[in-house]
């Protein structure tokens, strides 16, 4: 595609020059909240002027949503199924054995599966777990994989902060000093801002006295403010920090191939086990250096204090990733993720100037290794905090503004779109199976819940009076009624999924407090439009108009507010 292209108009002689690329990205920036708000409002008028068609088209919708429930619910077990199973292994071992020798630890495996003896003494999860080993050490064996020794693996840990507190700071430094992997191979950098002032100085001398010795490397940089082609994002942030890192790594004599980068949220607080179990998945996987490696974040750190309304947003994301994780094919990275140094080097580290820095580096990623790159789930959990602040109404503005910084990862299409056209070895399936997934999932995370809440009634107050003389319009509001009770069956599920991922009551709560977290769920309908639909419409207007969003940081409070 040329970069510009000028058109010259034979009456006047003037000549206009076209900017093609830019002009491509601001019409494909067009069409997200295009196809959203043509279909709310093209459903709204036709309402008016043809009730009978559109009051077909909610039952069928209304299917439509049950049929995908079905099927998210059984996803969504599937996958807590596979984190239950996960999170008894003895990751740690695991690494030791598969780095000494494949075929004695492969002997060792298959010894204990024909011993029966040792089969009967054996729990049914232990069961499934050494099956599964037993697979993977085949396919490991077969495959050719050379495993790296994983005492030569290394993980760079980038917290990147702006005014969270040192108590919000010390709890997810305290959960990596917990880990079972080797501490002197964890390399951690937490990444302050210079525009904050004295107090981030403050608070950066308390950690160095702190946790300087308790790491292989332990680091606090101060990103400059108003550094040209930047904004203050997260990626900003994180560049300037593990380029402050790699020097110091490098005179360790530490490669560059054995390490593995952690961008994590300054809350998020890692899984005892997280490294160990990522370091085994790198060490045996065929194609390392084309994956980014994705745990399961649960918003469980302060829970219990947060609202009714900012539990079930917050769980509600857990469950979309983990459903997410049952389909690789078209898994992003969002939030706290890993992948390789040697991937984040080629692609010239995160982009500088986006919100949305966690979604964006896979489509780098993806792009530069001409399609061949994808996204690993990790059964395991590393929790962060739910929307939280200082009252209940400042919470709820802050949640909003939460899922419209989710949702602004539209902003990542045109991007997207643009590589794809201008890559043509990428695969066309690959092409497509990302562009479609991406609208698809936008365009539903903005228009359904309205639809199901709002535009349904639509025809019954406005139909007129031909169409109130219908069968169908008798028949609607029970049938739209029946198919949403049976789909709301499935929020039992998730009622019954939240308790189970609960991390343990605090003492100052009683045992009422399960009532509570249970009878949320009947909040759902109206949170997934108040709180989810909504942000994400908005932000796809923004992208329509070409307004830009601005990163906002979500107040990670540990404080109780009133609420149910």
């Amino acid at each position: 595609m040329p970069n510009h292209q000028t058109t010259t108009n034979s009456f006047t002689g003037l000549s206009l020059e076209f900017d093609m690329p830019a002009l491509g990205h601001r019409l494909l920036e067009i069409i997200p909240g295009l196809m959203s708000w043509t279909t709310l409002i093209g459903l709204s008028i036709l309402a008016f002027v043809a009730p009978f068609w559109i009051a077909v088209f909610i039952i069928i919708f209304d299917v439509y949503i049950l049929i995908r429930g079905i099927y998210m619910s059984v996803h969504l077990v599937y996958a807590y199924l596979r984190l239950r199973k996960m999170t008894s292994i003895n990751w740690i071992e695991r690494c030791q054995k598969v780095s000494s020798s494949i075929p004695e630890y492969l002997k060792q495996v298959e010894s204990k599966l024909h011993n029966s003896s040792i089969q009967d003494s054996l729990a049914r999860r232990q069961k499934w777990q050494l099956r599964q080993l037993h697979q993977n050490l085949r396919q490991i064996q077969t495959s050719g994989v050379k495993v790296i020794p994983w005492d030569q693996i290394h993980h760079i840990i980038l917290l990147s902060t702006y005014n969270e507190s040192i108590e919000v700071l010390r709890t997810s430094l305290d959960s990596l000093t917990d880990s079972t992997f080797p501490l002197n191979r964890l390399h951690v950098c937490v990444g302050f801002e210079e525009r904050v002032g004295e107090s981030a100085q403050i608070r950066a001398r308390q950690l160095r006295q702190e946790y300087e010795q308790k790491f292989g490397t332990f680091l606090t940089t101060f990103h400059p403010d108003g550094l040209p082609d930047e904004k203050p994002v997260k990626s900003a942030n994180a560049s300037w920090a593990i380029k402050k890192l790699e020097p110091i790594l490098i005179k360790k004599g530490i490669s560059i191939r054995h390490t593995i980068v952690n961008n994590f949220d300054s809350d998020t607080v890692a899984n005892p086990d997280y490294f160990s179990y990522l370091t085994y998945t790198f060490i045996t996987h065929p194609d390392r250096y084309h994956v980014s490696y994705q745990p399961l974040p649960m918003y469980n750190n302060n829970v219990w204090d947060a609202p009714a309304f900012s539990r079930v947003i917050a769980t509600g994301s857990t469950f979309w990733q983990m459903i997410e994780s049952t389909r690789p094919e078209r898994l992003v990275t969002f939030s706290s993720h890993a992948m390789s140094l040697t991937a984040l080097k080629d692609v010239g580290y995160w982009q500088r100037d986006i919100v949305s820095e966690d979604s964006r580096i896979f489509w780098q990623c993806l792009l530069y290794y001409q399609g061949h790159y994808r996204t690993e789930p990790l059964y395991i959990s590393i929790s962060m905090d739910a929307a939280l602040d200082d009252s209940w109404w400042k919470t709820l503005k802050n949640q909003y503004r939460q899922k419209r910084r989710w949702a602004w990862g539209i902003e990542n299409f045109p991007f997207m779109a643009l590589g794809f056209y201008r890559h043509k070895n990428i695969p066309r399936r690959v092409k497509w199976t990302y562009t479609l997934r991406t609208l698809e999932g936008h365009f539903s995370w903005a228009t359904a819940p309205i639809i199901v809440a709002g535009l349904g009634w639509l025809p019954i107050f406005f139909g007129g009076p031909v169409f109130h003389d219908t069968v169908l319009s008798y028949s609607l509001p029970f049938t739209a009624r029946a198919i949403m009770t049976i789909a709301m069956l499935g929020l039992l599920i998730s009622t019954a999924l939240s308790l189970l991922l609960l991390p343990v009551k605090p003492r100052k709560y009683s045992r009422w407090r399960y009532i509570t977290m249970s009878l949320q769920w009947a909040l759902f309908p109206i949170i997934a439009t108040v709180l989810s639909a909504f942000p994400a419409l908005d932000a796809e207007t923004r992208l329509l108009l070409g307004r830009d969003l601005s990163f906002n940081v979500t107040s990670k409070s540990r404080r109780r507010v009133s609420s149910t």
